[in-house]
């Protein structure tokens, strides 16, 4: 049995390792060092805005410019929702330490998954047009390592992704093509 399960791992071990690290082609990366990053969301409304919220604040970024406003707290950690006056009557559900989730797949049919095969250490894998890391590692990358992932997951429209940890936050743009 411990054959088969070293086998496996050894594996999972060598496809994850064949993964490019980075930002994918075609995104652009905006990095926020937020200490005690509690949770993210994506507003439905206006797809581009991001809530996030820290130990210290509650702000706003605007994942299309990279730009962050502070704004009011404003949230609820048992119906994991929030709320900011910038987005009118909005309401926001969240992800993060208490739970929630973020959508995982684009209508462009792109995926995120959590995988571990370092663990303790997470990472969070992006794969494009409906590739998979276990038959395509090469067309994918990893956006984000931690030891502690929060939230991870692309907005409605899908142009923009996110994943954190307690400290780190990182929000990917997607590029327009000339076509666009």
């Amino acid at each position: 049995m411990f054959g088969i399960e070293d086998e496996n791992r050894r594996r999972l071990e060598e496809l994850a390792g064949r993964i490019p690290r980075g930002v994918p082609q075609g995104w652009q990366e905006f990095s926020f060092a937020v200490g005690g990053l509690l949770y993210i969301g994506f507003s439905e409304t206006y797809t581009e805005k991001l809530i996030c919220i820290s130990s210290q604040s509650q702000s706003l970024i605007d994942c299309e410019t990279g730009a962050k406003a502070y704004c009011d707290e404003n949230y609820d950690e048992h119906n994991l929702i929030a709320c900011a006056q910038e987005l009118g009557d909005e309401i926001v559900s969240i992800a993060g330490i208490g739970g929630g989730g973020l959508r995982l797949c684009s209508e462009a049919g792109d995926f995120l998954e959590r995988i571990a095969p370092y663990w303790p250490q997470e990472q969070v894998v992006f794969m494009p047009k409906y590739a998979s890391w276990y038959s395509k590692p090469e067309q994918c990358s990893v956006i984000f390592e931690d030891y502690e992932i929060r939230a991870c997951g692309f907005s409605r429209c899908g142009r923009y992704m996110a994943a954190c940890s307690a400290s780190d936050l990182k929000i990917f743009r997607k590029l327009s093509l000339p076509s666009e």
